[in-house]
């Protein structure tokens, strides 16, 4: 498979991910976006590229935010 495949699928299961978040559904028991992060990063560490792409995982969805209250709304910080 080659990077722009890898990118192409580590979207899909980004959105797809997303979607089932928003839904209110369980995660899957297998998290693919980041299993797909760790393959583009092997990919590129075997070019003799930094293996620095984070990427999304469907744990990332439920990481605890921060939210902090303005006159306008609210802003909400992602605190990894």
């Amino acid at each position: 498979m080659d990077m722009n495949q890898l990118f192409y699928h580590h979207q899909m299961a980004v959105i797809a991910a997303d979607r089932a978040h928003r839904a209110g559904e369980a995660p899957a028991g297998f998290d693919l976006p980041n299993h797909y992060a760790r393959r583009i990063n092997r990919f590129r560490e075997k070019r003799g590229l930094e293996p620095d792409f984070v990427g999304y995982s469907s744990a990332h969805a439920r990481r605890p935010v921060a939210v902090i209250k303005t006159g306008s709304g609210a802003i909400a910080l992602d605190i990894a």
